[in-house]
């Protein structure tokens, strides 16, 4: 068994996020849309558990793609 991080595909650069909400009135009809904007991915793209002596032995980390060398 291995965790859910394992060979996971990349992160996205970008993530849309709701913004709110847009109130339209067309044809005497009230509205209410979801605004989206675009935000950039902020958290870390490697792996961090890697960095700690458990993550360094850790057997359900063996194999997988994002785990660093040791260090």
């Amino acid at each position: 068994m291995t965790y859910g991080c394992h060979n996971r595909k990349p992160y996205r650069a970008v993530q849309p996020v709701l913004d709110g909400y847009i109130a339209t009135n067309v044809a005497d009809r009230f509205a209410v849309m979801p605004e989206v904007k675009t935000i950039p991915f902020r958290m870390s793209l490697e792996c961090n558990y890697t960095h700690t002596e458990l993550g360094q032995g850790d057997p359900k980390c063996a194999g997988c793609s994002w785990r660093k060398a040791n260090h």
